[in-house]
């Protein structure tokens, strides 16, 4: 990445702006809003400029509705997600991809089921308590109408009431998936996810339920936003209407009985959240990322911290912030916000879900 300061042949490379980031964080050094407005300029050289990123978007949106008819007619849907989608471009990018059956449906409670009388439609129904972790629901099986085989088999009795098997849905999924092509055939188990080598590039397929209801274990989330004013009204609408999904992950591999636990996935709000973004606040995001993968991550085999973690912790600074200023000049001084909620939140070991607070994520970390 090169840095091209304004008015002046001066160039700054990546590796400068990083050991400037590194001395900044150790001496906590003075906002240089000249310094900002060079690496906003070189952000968008390496991340891409407003209209690159929009066009980006545009071009998978474009994709993706179109082949939508054709996974409908074969009973299937799917949403790809992850950094692709949100506009990056990096070198190391990997391809993530969200499918569900469109004739299961996950509701919140009894009430919304009248919505789904036809007769093809299996539901299943979110069950919450005191006893699981926040965001892991388990689901019970509510009409059985047309289990299709995968389903049927990754169902289990618990005290007469049927409920579906993460795990089994998991394993049945993978070996499913190396049935498909040769290039799926080495897939393996990663997370919630099959993963597979596609174009030099990871691939991971996350087989899921969808749910059209805004889980109720997250109502408090929306009084935030309004609270907080972020994000406006017009974009909180339209990520209520988005629902959730469920994914076949359990709260903890360590405990058999949690099998029927599965986790709550926002990734649909997570977009539409990303996509309001003004191009600073999107480019601070990415050099996070980039600081994640380059500096703290670096020669790490199992890293603690995730880009996911970074997506969050942004989502959060955004919100509780209304008076930063996120413009080019101010770049590096969001970035250092930033960073010291993550040092804060590493010495607390304490993650905070942005949709469910109480969900701590580094709780198995």
């Amino acid at each position: 990445m090169h840095i091209l300061l304004h008015g002046s042949a001066f160039v700054l490379r990546v590796d400068f702006v990083l050991i400037y980031l590194k001395c900044m964080i150790i001496t906590e050094m003075i906002h240089d809003a000249g310094l900002s407005d060079a690496v906003y300029a070189g952000m968008c050289r390496e991340i891409g400029t407003p209209t690159e990123v929009r066009i980006r978007r545009e071009v998978v949106d474009t994709n993706e509705m179109a082949a939508r008819p054709l996974w409908i007619l074969q009973g299937c849907n799917r949403m790809m997600s992850g950094s692709n989608r949100e506009g990056f471009r990096f070198k190391k990018a990997d391809l993530d991809w969200m499918i569900w059956l469109q004739n299961h449906e996950v509701i919140d409670n009894l009430s919304q089921i009248i919505l789904y009388s036809n007769p093809r439609h299996t539901v299943f129904l979110m069950e919450f308590d005191d006893i699981h972790p926040p965001g892991f629901p388990r689901l019970k099986l509510v009409t059985n109408n047309e289990l299709i085989h995968y389903i049927f088999f990754s169902c289990i009795v618990i005290n007469d009431k049927i409920y579906l098997s993460s795990s089994s849905f998991r394993n049945i999924f993978l070996h499913y998936i190396r049935q498909l092509s040769a290039t799926m055939a080495s897939s393996i188990q990663h997370g919630p996810c099959s993963t597979h080598t596609f174009l030099k590039m990871d691939a991971d397929l996350a087989f899921c339920l969808r749910s059209h209801h805004w889980p109720s274990i997250a109502l408090p989330w929306i009084q935030r936003c309004q609270l907080k004013k972020w994000p406006p009204n017009c974009v909180l609408s339209t990520i209520i209407k988005e629902g959730c999904h469920v994914v076949p992950i359990n709260s903890s591999t360590s405990y058999p009985e949690r099998d029927c636990e599965w986790r709550l996935s926002f990734s649909g709000a997570e977009r539409i959240l990303v996509y309001s973004f003004n191009h600073c606040q999107f480019l601070c995001y990415g050099l996070l990322k980039i600081f994640l993968t380059e500096i703290i991550n670096e020669g790490k085999s199992e890293p603690c911290l995730c880009s996911y973690f970074i997506k969050t912790l942004v989502f959060w600074v955004i919100q509780n912030n209304a008076l930063l200023n996120w413009i080019p000049s101010n770049l590096l001084m969001c970035f250092w916000i930033c960073f010291k909620l993550l040092i804060s939140w590493v010495y607390r070991g304490e993650c905070p879900n942005f949709f469910i607070p109480q969900n701590n994520m580094f709780r198995v970390k």
